[in-house]
C-alpha cells in the first residue's frame, strides 16, 4: 500500500543556510526593481499559501485506500511537521523581511541623497 511502505514522502535534508540571517548587497541605485522582484515573489508565495489553504482532497474511491491517502495528503500538506503549508510561510517571512529591508534601506538612502543635493546646494551658491 502507499502509506503503510512508506512512500510518498521525502525527507530531505535542510541546505545549512536555513534559519540563518543572510546578507544582501546591492548597489542602491538597483533597490527599487529588487524590491519590486520580491514583492512579486512574495505575492506569488501568497497565492501558493491561499491555494494550499483552500485544498482538500477528498477520497475519491470512497475506500478505506482512498480515504487513508487522502488523509495523508491534506496532513502533508497543511499540518505535519514541515508542511508546505509551514514551509511556504516560512518562506513568505523571508521575503516579507527583505522587502522590508529594503523599502527602509531605499528611503534612507533617498533621505541621504536628499540631504547631499541640499549640501551641495548652499556650497554651490556660497
Amino acid at each position: 500500500m502507499f502509506i503503510a511502505d512508506g512512500g510518498g514522502s521525502s525527507s530531505s535534508p535542510l541546505p545549512d543556510y536555513v534559519g540563518k540571517q543572510q546578507k544582501l548587497s546591492i548597489d542602491p541605485s538597483a533597490i527599487p526593481a529588487a524590491r519590486a522582484s520580491f514583492e512579486t515573489a512574495l505575492d506569488k508565495v501568497k497565492l501558493q499559501i491561499r491555494t494550499i489553504q483552500d485544498l482538500d482532497v477528498s477520497p475519491w474511491a470512497g475506500d478505506p485506500v482512498s480515504t487513508e491517502t487522502a488523509d495523508h495528503f491534506n496532513n502533508r500538506a497543511r499540518s505535519d511537521a514541515n508542511s508546505a503549508l509551514d514551509v511556504l510561510k516560512g518562506y513568505q517571512q523571508q521575503l516579507q523581511g527583505t522587502v522590508d529591508a529594503l523599502k527602509a534601506t531605499e528611503a534612507s538612502y533617498r533621505q541621504v541623497e536628499g540631504d547631499n543635493a541640499a549640501l551641495w546646494g548652499k556650497h554651490s551658491r556660497a
